[in-house]
């Protein structure tokens, strides 16, 4: 793995504060040399106040993230380094592959501890197995960070355990690293003025959780399946390029509004109808079965799972081809039951926050 340029380990890390109630934390890891700021807001009367903790460097920090409504409380360190990952990975002997949580923490955490992913203190508990995230954890809800600090600490844990947490980007993690809150909670934005912050700035390139978002990818293939948010469209197969150019421009323009991108290959990659984080056509079978498996044969694989276009259970088209995983995960926590895609020893089944298997709904699409 290629390390992020030191520039980006010793300049000022910033993350939103994770909760607007309890004793919770952001960072603002703002640095002279090696030393470390972080930032906390805790309730104070019945507002909020920012508390601020100094450290020496990095490794002497311990983030704590409280969630009251669940209950929860975890702590963890700073990631030592922040790698580049690679596009291609050997299959794994079993994933968990599932999207568009939008900060429902309560469903992410629900879906996880019945999979066997995390134990009861949210630790990693899933060995060599594999956590692939396919976008849109940002907006809507109104526990975002508590979901991406999460997410941050099950990836140490993970490698240590030697298993991967795979997060790739989706257009909405897009949308704010390049600072566009058009669906945005209104506290957050409220949070980062009470740290004296703009909003983009708390996923800009000086932040924690910016700097670890800008270093995912949009697609990666692990074995013979694709993953990407929104799907591989004939206008992106058109270009020519290959998943690993796709994330090396990806990275390349994370941060930049659609104006700022002006390169025809980038501008095609992040096309709000077409591109990789937008492209719906997959998921609504709008594409010929030949189309298909010329997209397919372009990227290298033989299956493409997606999120990015609602469904009503996790749904196979195309003779199993391209799977479909975003589902109402909120109406199916009012219901008591989160649902999503687990891949074992190359069999694919629907998973249930009870951990019940069922096979995957099928559509005629061939």
């Amino acid at each position: 793995m290629r390390h992020i340029p030191r520039i980006f380990r010793t300049i000022l890390l910033l993350a939103l504060p994770v909760l607007m109630h309890a004793g919770v934390i952001s960072d603002d890891l703002r640095t002279a040399g090696e030393r470390v700021v972080v930032k906390y807001i805790v309730p104070r009367d019945s507002g909020l106040k920012v508390v601020t903790q100094r450290f020496p460097n990095r490794e002497s920090v311990v983030l704590t993230c409280s969630v009251p409504e669940t209950g929860d409380r975890f702590s963890f360190p700073l990631i030592s380094s922040i790698d580049l990952p690679p596009t291609r990975y050997e299959r794994p002997e079993r994933a968990l592959v599932l999207s568009d949580i939008e900060g429902n923490f309560r469903a992410l955490k629900t879906m996880l501890y019945g999979a066997g992913v995390i134990d009861r203190q949210l630790n990693w508990s899933y060995s060599n197995g594999s956590l692939i995230l396919t976008g849109d954890f940002f907006d809507r809800g109104l526990r975002v960070t508590e979901c991406l600090w999460l997410i941050y600490k099950l990836e140490n844990e993970a490698r240590a355990a030697g298993g991967s947490v795979h997060f790739l980007l989706g257009n909405h993690e897009v949308m704010n690293l390049s600072g566009e809150s058009t669906y945005v909670r209104s506290k957050y934005v409220e949070n980062a003025r009470l740290m004296e912050q703009d909003y983009g700035d708390c996923f800009g390139v000086s932040s924690e959780l910016g700097r670890w978002l800008r270093s995912k990818n949009a697609i990666e293939i692990i074995g013979d399946d694709a993953f990407c948010h929104g799907g591989i469209s004939p206008e992106i197969m058109r270009t020519g390029l290959s998943p690993e150019q796709i994330n090396l421009i990806s990275r390349a323009h994370y941060g930049l509004q659609e104006r700022e991108i002006h390169e025809p290959e980038a501008r095609a990659v992040f096309n709000r109808k077409t591109g990789v984080f937008w492209y719906r056509g997959m998921a609504k079978a709008q594409l010929a079965p030949d189309t298909v498996t010329g997209i397919l044969d372009y990227i290298g694989a033989k299956k493409i799972i997606i999120g990015h276009t609602l469904q009503k259970d996790v749904t196979a088209s195309f003779g199993g081809r391209i799977i479909c995983i975003d589902l109402f995960h909120e109406e199916n926590m009012r219901l008591g039951l989160v649902k999503t895609l687990l891949i074992e020893r190359g069999e694919y089944f629907i998973l249930d926050s009870r951990g019940e298997r069922h096979p995957i709904y099928v559509t005629g699409h061939n």
